[in-house]
Parts: C-alpha cells; structure tokens; sequence
C-alpha cells in the first residue's frame, strides 16, 4: 500500500499561493506549470512526461472548498478524478458515512474510468480543503498511448489500495 503523502510547509504555502494565482488568471499554462512543480507527490500522476500529461489531462483545475461543501455528489455525472492537497473529505453512500479521506488521497477515478455515476458523496470535512481535479482526454489515444496506460495503471493501483483498506476494515 501507497503510505500517506506528507506536505510540508512549503508545498501548502504554494497551494495557497497558487489559490491566490487562480484568482487573478485561469491560465491554463499557469494552472499546469503549477501542476509540474508538485507532479511527484500525486502518486496517479507518477512517470508520466510532461508534455504528454499537457495531452491527456482535461479541465485541470485546483479548487478551494470550505467546511460541509459539497464536491460530488451520489448518483450525478461526471468523470473529474480528484486528489486531496490539503484538508479532509468524508465519504457517504445512501447517507451513511463510510470512510474518511485524507491528502494524497484520490476519488472519483471509478465514474471517471467506467463513465457511470458517481456511488459516492463526498462533502468537505475540515476547515478547509484543496483539490486538484482534472478529466481524462482518451481522444488522444494514438498520440500518448504509453502516458494514459500509465495514468489507468496508476489509477488502478490507487483503487486496489482502496478496496484493500476497505476490505481489512470489513473483516
């Protein structure tokens, strides 16, 4: 299993400054240099190249949510995947709370991946929480098969953990 990421100071400083950034231009270039700097602490985005990560990520954005905000909800559409810089989410299905996700965490990657509807609300559990979210480009499949074959690999290690941490909680 994947241990958790640990951000230090430094790294949160930036995702704020960055928050601060977004407010004045929703550059894309901006959003994703802002994105290279912190690319080797997001476990699904390892070993992919650069410019091939330029491709095949779509509507990449790092998000602000604040105390019970929503982020998905339970049986909408969507296939944004989201990975927790900092704060902390938690997880209910049917309203029942089932788990508690933390930063270095991702979710959302199995609607994302399957295109189905979302099994899952996840509502914003700290003060404060940030996200980077992003979609999938499969158009650009003859362009960067080797990259998105490493984003799905990642993406499927990172619910194999998931499923794993589930299933030792269940028994």
């Amino acid at each position: 299993m994947i241990s958790s990421i640990e951000y230090n100071e430094n790294d949160i400083q930036n995702f704020l400054e960055f928050d601060n950034e977004m407010n004045k231009s929703r550059s894309y270039t901006k959003i994703f240099d802002r994105l290279l700097e912190v690319q080797d602490k997001i476990p699904i985005l390892k070993d992919i190249d650069n410019e091939d990560l330029k491709v095949i990520l779509q509507n990449l954005k790092f998000t602000k949510y604040k105390y019970k905000d929503i982020v998905i909800k339970e049986g909408d559409v969507s296939q944004e995947i989201f990975f927790i810089l900092a704060g902390e989410c938690q997880v209910f299905v049917n309203k029942k709370k089932v788990g508690d996700l933390k930063p270095g965490k991702s979710f959302g990657e199995v609607a994302a991946i399957f295109h189905k509807t979302r099994n899952a609300t996840v509502a914003c559990s700290s003060k404060e929480l940030m996200l980077l979210s992003f979609k999938i480009d499969n158009d650009n499949m003859d362009f960067c098969a080797a990259a998105l074959a490493t984003l799905y690999k990642n993406l499927a290690y990172q619910i194999n953990n998931k499923l794993e941490s589930m299933n030792v909680h269940w028994h």
